[in-house]
């Protein structure tokens, strides 16, 4: 991973932080968006792509939940 790559996945993770404690981020066919919860879900995309998420999970900054209910998905949130 180069120092590009490094970038962009820190500036995933400041998103993801800056969106609050109730957001996540989702992936839909290799594009990243941010699920804020709410009825009904608010789904925002970002300019950011699989790979960005990737990195960001490798980095340690993000990590991946799962959301079980009526509904069951798997989004990532900023590690705690």
């Amino acid at each position: 991973m180069d120092d590009l790559e490094k970038d962009s996945a820190h500036e995933l993770a400041e998103l993801l932080k800056n969106g609050g404690m109730n957001c996540g981020l989702m992936t839909a066919q290799g594009f990243v968006f941010m699920r804020s919860s709410g009825s009904p879900f608010t789904d925002t995309p970002t300019m950011f792509n699989e790979a960005d998420l990737n990195n960001a999970v490798a980095l340690g900054l993000i990590e991946k939940q799962f959301v079980t209910g009526s509904f069951e998905w798997e989004w990532f949130v900023a590690k705690k």
